[in-house]
C-alpha cells in the first residue's frame, strides 16, 4: 500500500469516475485503474463496485475511504512540519491558487500593483486540489470558498464575503424577477450552471436541487466563469446561477438578481494554520480585505 494508491482511490471515490480522477492527478485512466486493483488486492476486497455507467462505492470502499483520508492528512501535515522545521522561508515567490473568474480578474490588478515597490514575486496557479497543494508547499495561499477546505483542520480561513447564488440574465432579455429569486420562478428556463463534483460541496448541492426540480433538458452544465457569462450575453432566452465570489457586478450589459437559497458557505483567503503569523500572509490578508470591501 502506497500514498499514490490511496489518493487515487479518494479522488475516485469522490468524483465517482475514472476519468474526472484522472484529469484531476494528471495520470492516465489505466494508471487509476491499476492503483485501485493493487489496493483492492491488498486489502483482499472490493473497494468499489464498476458498472459501465454507474460507479459506487462498496461498505468496505465507505469504511476505508475515511481510514484513508486521514492517513493522507496525516502524511499532508507532517511533511509540513518537518520542511517548516528545516527551512528558512524566502517571500520573493509567494504562489497563489484560485479559480479565476469575472469576479477575481477585477481584484487581481489592484492587489498586484501594492506589491510592485517590494521584493515579491506573485505567481498565480489555476489549482483545483487546495488542500493538498498547501500541505505541500506548492501554493502559499489560496482564495478558495469555505466548504472546500472545512474538513481540513490544518487549513486556516479568513472569510472575505458571503457566500450566495445569483442568477445573471442578459440586460435586454424579457426576464423581470423579483429579488431575490425564488427557485420555483425558474421553472422552463434555459439554465447554466458551474460543472462541478462532490469537490465543490455547496455548487455540486444546489446543482442536484435543479436537476431534481427541472427537466435536465433545461440546464446546462460550464466548467468555465468566462464562458457562462459570454453565453448570457449573447442570448435574451438564458439566464445563468453563479456563486457571489464569480460574479463581476461592475460588468455591463447584465442584471442581476439573488437567488433565495442558503448555504453555509463563504469565499476567503485559505493558508496553513502553521503559517497564520507569517508576515506574507498576514500582509496579503489585510491587502485583500481592503480590495474587496471596497469592489462590494
Amino acid at each position: 500500500m502506497n500514498f499514490t494508491q490511496l489518493r487515487c482511490f479518494i479522488y475516485v471515490a469522490d468524483n465517482l469516475s475514472f476519468t474526472i480522477a484522472a484529469q484531476k492527478l494528471n495520470f492516465s485512466q489505466p494508471a487509476i485503474s491499476k492503483n485501485i486493483n493493487d489496493l483492492e488486492k491488498e486489502l483482499r476486497t472490493k473497494l468499489l463496485v464498476r458498472n459501465p455507467h454507474r460507479i459506487a462505492l462498496t461498505v468496505d470502499g465507505k469504511y476505508f475511504y475515511n481510514v484513508a483520508l486521514n492517513i493522507l492528512k496525516e502524511k499532508d501535515a507532517a511533511l509540513v512540519n518537518i520542511k517548516n522545521a528545516h527551512k528558512k522561508r524566502s517571500f520573493r515567490d509567494v504562489n497563489i491558487g484560485l479559480d479565476y473568474s469575472p469576479f477575481e480578474s477585477t481584484i487581481l490588478t489592484p492587489f498586484l500593483r501594492q506589491f510592485e515597490s517590494d521584493s515579491f514575486n506573485f505567481k498565480v496557479n489555476y489549482l483545483g486540489d487546495y488542500v493538498s497543494q498547501l500541505a505541500d508547499g506548492k501554493i502559499d495561499i489560496a482564495l478558495v470558498s469555505s466548504d472546500i477546505i472545512k474538513a481540513a483542520p490544518e487549513i486556516g480561513f479568513k472569510k472575505l464575503l458571503d457566500g450566495k447564488f445569483w442568477v445573471v440574465c442578459n440586460q435586454s432579455s424579457a426576464y423581470q424577477f423579483k429579488n431575490p429569486v425564488a427557485i420555483s420562478d425558474l421553472k422552463n428556463i434555459k439554465l447554466l450552471v458551474p460543472f462541478t463534483d462532490q469537490s465543490y460541496p455547496s455548487i455540486f448541492k444546489l446543482n442536484q436541487i435543479l436537476y431534481q426540480k427541472f427537466s435536465a433538458q433545461n440546464i446546462k452544465a460550464i466548467d468555465n466563469y468566462f464562458l457562462m457569462v459570454n453565453y448570457v450575453k449573447a442570448s435574451d432566452s438564458m439566464a445563468a446561477i453563479l456563486p457571489s465570489f464569480t460574479v463581476n457586478y461592475q460588468q455591463a450589459g447584465l442584471k442581476y438578481y439573488r437567488l433565495d437559497y442558503q448555504d453555509n458557505f463563504s469565499y476567503g483567503m485559505a493558508y496553513l494554520m502553521g503559517r497564520k503569523n507569517e508576515p506574507i500572509i498576514l500582509k496579503t490578508m489585510k491587502s485583500m480585505e481592503k480590495i474587496i470591501s471596497n469592489i462590494r
